[in-house]
């Protein structure tokens, strides 16, 4: 699986540069490149970074009495990093969890905390692509490359990027009308045959919407935790819709910036349902369709950075707290 992984990525790589290289008169390096607007990308995802892990500290510290930053940007850098490296992001919760446990925090709080920072993230993306599809048409609609498929994926992508906030409101809520929702969920998947074991499912999956509404109640109960936590998620969405137009600035693309930021949010929530790792292929085929209005030769390199920010930054991170660790806990043998 890992060598499928690495050969995926390389040959996404490979595929792109001969597409944007092979057209008549492309350059085949950036010449020019704007350094101050890449400084810009590179703030706009430390700074990313930083709210993502603020937000656990704040639940964390809340909720245990007492963490060190440190824990809290583990617990948010191997987050982003396994649902990287896992089939539709699915691995991030799980392994915080498991972190957190390690860390000699409760089981509660261990199942509370991931849980309520990926149901408060997807809120606020749910935001912010709501506010978009509202009022940033006219952005998109500037754009040549504007595709009638990327619409419709973007259309079906809020709506199953919403779906999962929702059920849990509604567990939360109106627990006995979603455990309706689901039951019928998984009777109809039953009868098309994609749910084998129809009662297990049922099972796990009313199982696993009761936590998720244990876990949001718990930190809504506290409203000033709450809202703070969900301060922190939109800032980390809004940077990280924002990075692509500073990337594209420093290689002179002439976009406005609510037409980037709208653009970038319709790629999410176009790619949000795709099995791959990191979204693998279909998020490097959206960017180039969306912004193929780059015609200075340079969205090959300019995708490349975007991705590196995005997806490559989140791998090299988790990469590098796991070396640490290993280091870290090589000294005590030596001495």
């Amino acid at each position: 699986m890992t060598i499928l992984f690495v050969l995926l990525n390389v040959g996404i790589i490979i595929v792109t540069a001969y597409i944007d290289f092979s057209k008549e008169g492309r350059p085949s390096a950036p010449l020019g490149v704007n350094l101050r607007y890449l400084f810009a990308a590179a703030g706009c995802f430390l700074v990313a970074l930083a709210a993502e892990s603020s937000k656990f500290y704040i639940m964390i510290r809340d909720l245990n009495g007492s963490v060190s930053f440190r824990t809290a940007f583990e617990v948010a850098a191997l987050g982003k990093y396994y649902d990287n490296i896992t089939p539709t992001g699915a691995g991030g919760q799980p392994f915080q969890v498991y972190y957190l446990k390690k860390k000699k925090i409760s089981t509660g709080v261990s199942a509370a905390i991931p849980l309520t920072g990926f149901f408060t993230l997807h809120m606020s993306f749910v935001i912010l692509a709501i506010i978009v599809f509202l009022f940033g048409t006219p952005y998109l609609n500037n754009v040549a490359d504007y595709t009638l498929a990327i619409k419709i994926s973007g259309y079906i992508g809020i709506l199953v990027y919403a779906s999962i906030p929702l059920l849990i409101i509604l567990f939360a809520v109106f627990p006995k009308a979603a455990g309706g929702i689901v039951r019928f969920a998984v009777f109809l998947l039953s009868k098309l045959k994609i749910v084998k074991n129809s009662e297990d499912t049922l099972a796990k999956a009313l199982g696993t919407f009761t936590e998720y509404r244990d876990s949001v109640v718990a930190i809504y109960r506290k409203r000033k935790i709450f809202v703070l936590v969900v301060g922190f998620g939109l800032a980390y969405q809004i940077l990280m819709c924002s990075l692509p137009y500073f990337v594209l600035r420093a290689f002179g693309s002439p976009l406005s910036y609510f037409s980037v930021f709208s653009m970038m949010v319709l790629i999410y929530c176009a790619i949000t349902y795709i099995p791959t790792p990191g979204n693998s292929g279909v998020a490097e085929a959206s960017f180039y369709a969306l912004l193929a209005t780059l015609n200075q030769g340079y969205l090959f390199w300019a995708m490349m950075i975007w991705r590196f920010f995005s997806y490559y930054a989140f791998l090299g991170i988790g990469g590098g707290i796991f070396l640490y660790s290993a280091i870290e806990k090589r000294r005590p043998a030596k001495q």
